[in-house]
């Protein structure tokens, strides 16, 4: 039983730690928020663990072997390098860090304390997707024609988005999401879902490029990214700022591989240029953390390596593709 800390109070962390107790391969032991009543009131509700509100006491205790990170994404390096120097696992949300030489001072620190740093990109993990990487996989070897590319599509409209354009004209109070002080914007808080899937399919682009409309505090709200390959392009449109119902769609010969949502992904179609349906596949999920919880926690039971250093490849090749995208802006 992998003993769990948490850092962060919001929905996200709730829900990792119902798909981690569901999978009876975790068990809560502490809760840290800086204020120690939602504290109190997220270890209540799952009837397990201390509420404490030092995240400096909480890494070293000695009864807790692996931390989710939830924090503001600004404060994702300081937390996971106190993680990891204090010899405990760190499972960071996405974005992990926001540059790669945090990206990099931290994976070094955790290769000399014998430790794993773990990037939480849930959707990757989930047997919807794994199905959906072996049927491009099979298309890709069977393909009659070139395959000449995909578009992914993620538009969510943050329910901070109303409080951010108030900010804007009264008080200058922004959320975390849209502060540019804070690592937030579009493509880190949500793009990083495509381009996960556009790396692990198909490696890292030849090029990348992106055109970005801003807001007022330069944060980008909407953008629209292209990487190149040798005979194919991923167009990717991402935006926090929009409701979007636009499917992702890859493209092989004279049919399509349609997912309806890029980030919890529980429906795959094949249809024909006739609009016919060649393969419809449906897995519905209660929480769409429940194979990434189960998955990180073989990992680091049975000290698999392997499947770390390819994730952790994976996570490396997708921040360098954001910050070729970044640098467009």
């Amino acid at each position: 039983m992998i003993k769990l800390g948490t850092i962060g109070t919001s929905w996200i962390t709730e829900q990792y730690i119902e798909a981690a107790q569901n999978s009876g391969k975790w068990e809560l032991t502490y809760v840290q928020s800086r204020n120690i009543n939602k504290a109190q009131t997220i270890v209540d509700k799952f009837g397990s663990g201390t509420a404490i509100d030092s995240v400096e006491e909480m890494v070293e205790k000695s009864d807790l072997t692996a931390i989710y990170i939830a924090s503001p994404n600004s404060l994702h390096f300081e937390h996971a390098k106190l993680a990891v120097l204090n010899k405990k696992h760190a499972i960071v949300e996405k974005p992990s860090f926001s540059n790669l030489a945090e990206w990099d001072e931290i994976n070094a620190l955790a290769k000399e304390n014998g430790v794993y740093v773990i990037e939480a990109a849930r959707h990757i993990q989930t047997k919807t997707y794994k199905h959906l990487k072996s049927l491009i996989d099979y298309k890709q070897n069977a393909k009659q024609y070139p395959f000449l590319g995909a578009n992914l599509n993620i538009g969510q409209y943050s329910s901070k988005y109303d409080q951010y354009q108030q900010g804007l004209k009264e008080d200058g109070s922004i959320p975390n999401v849209f502060n540019p002080d804070f690592a937030g914007g579009s493509l880190y808080d949500i793009g990083i879902y495509p381009l996960y899937v556009a790396v692990d399919l198909f490696g890292k682009p030849q090029k990348s490029m992106m055109n970005v409309v801003k807001g007022a505090n330069d944060i980008d709200l909407f953008n629209h990214a292209i990487l190149e390959y040798d005979g194919f392009n991923i167009s990717i449109f991402n935006s926090k700022a929009v409701h979007s119902v636009l499917h992702s769609e890859f493209y092989f010969d004279n049919e399509l591989i349609k997912v309806n949502n890029i980030t919890d992904i529980d429906t795959i179609e094949v249809i024909s240029k006739s609009d016919s349906k060649v393969l419809d596949l449906s897995y519905p999920v209660e929480n769409p953390m429940d194979d990434e919880v189960v998955a990180f926690a073989e990992m680091i039971n049975g000290n698999n390596d392997a499947a770390y250093n390819d994730l952790t490849t994976l996570s490396r090749d997708v921040l360098e593709v954001i910050t070729e995208l970044k640098e467009e802006q």
